[in-house]
């Protein structure tokens, strides 16, 4: 009898010992997400069947003298809308101090669709209300959304627009009536 109670005594604590050695709780990294890496997330490996499949986006900000853009690279959750998400990342300002925003403060994506190479990238008003007005800004940020939106394969040139409109410009500096093409001259290398 006392053999018995021994056995299932030692059954039961190596039940206990198996469930407690949960993998997940290594390093204090979660199994979903993985490490945190410029406002995104590393890929996990393929024998983690919980991992959160991650993409890479390619976005542009200014160098603080307003002179060029510089690409950031973010890695983030896959997303069903990856133009949307890159504009999302470009609104939020950079994650490397030496750079600056150019997208005015209080600037939302309300929606960025695609048809025939062309995005049609659609802001809320704080894009023109919140604009200081300069011509330097007002290139670099049409630059920075058309440079961010044409890394992508299938986009060829944008077209800004405002609560569902095309604007005629942004601060009064230049056209964007058209859908614009990419500013390679403005990237810093």
């Amino acid at each position: 009898m006392l053999r018995k109670i021994s056995v299932w005594s030692a059954l039961l604590l190596l039940v206990l010992l198996m469930a407690g050695c949960d993998s997940s709780q290594n390093a204090g990294i979660s199994p979903k997400t993985g490490p945190v890496v410029q406002g995104g997330f590393l890929p996990s490996s393929n024998n983690d069947r919980t991992a959160q499949e991650t993409m890479q986006i390619t976005i542009y900000q200014a160098t603080k003298d307003a002179m060029n853009l510089v690409p950031e690279i973010h890695v983030v959750p896959k997303s069903v809308h990856p133009a949307q998400t890159a504009l999302e990342l470009l609104t939020t300002g950079p994650s490397n101090p030496e750079l600056i925003s150019v997208v005015p403060r209080g600037t939302k994506v309300l929606s960025v669709n695609v048809k025939d190479h062309i995005a049609y990238a659609d802001f809320n008003d704080k894009l023109i209300k919140n604009n200081p007005g300069g011509s330097a800004e007002e290139m670099l940020l049409v630059a920075a959304i058309v440079d961010t939106l044409t890394e992508f394969s299938e986009i060829q040139k944008v077209q800004i627009l405002v609560n569902g409109k095309k604007v005629d410009t942004i601060t009064g500096h230049m056209d964007t009536s058209e859908p614009l093409s990419r500013s390679e001259k403005i990237i810093k290398k």
